[in-house]
C-alpha cells in the first residue's frame, strides 16, 4: 500500500492518564489512528490522508491537548513537500 501524502502524528508519554488521553485524542480526531506503535514510556499515533484539507482539520482539533505535558509531539507531516509541513508541539529530547 502506497504511503498518502499526509501524516498527522502525536506522540504520548506513557503515564497513568494516558488511556483518558488516548481515548480523548480519538474522540477529537473522530478516528481511530491509521497506526500506532510504542515503547513501555512512549506511544505514537498515526492519521493518515490523501487531502490536505483533513489532516489540517484533524490537526487543527488535536491542537485543544497540545498544552498537556505528556504529549511530546504533535506534527503535520506533509510527504509530497516536508517543507511545509508543520510542527505544532515538539518536546522530544534529541541528543547528538
Amino acid at each position: 500500500m502506497p504511503r498518502l501524502p499526509f501524516d498527522v502524528i502525536v506522540w504520548i508519554k506513557k503515564t497513568d492518564s494516558f488511556a483518558a488521553l488516548r481515548d480523548e485524542l480519538i474522540g477529537l480526531a473522530a478516528d481511530e489512528p491509521d497506526e500506532s506503535g510504542g515503547d513501555e514510556e512512549i506511544v505514537d499515533f498515526h492519521w493518515r490522508f490523501d487531502n490536505l484539507k483533513e489532516a489540517e482539520s484533524v490537526a487543527e482539533v488535536l491542537t485543544a491537548v497540545r498544552q498537556r505535558p505528556e504529549i511530546i509531539l504533535l506534527r503535520l507531516s506533509n510527504y509530497d513537500a516536508p517543507e511545509t509541513s508543520v510542527t505544532f508541539k515538539d518536546e522530544r529530547d534529541v541528543r547528538h
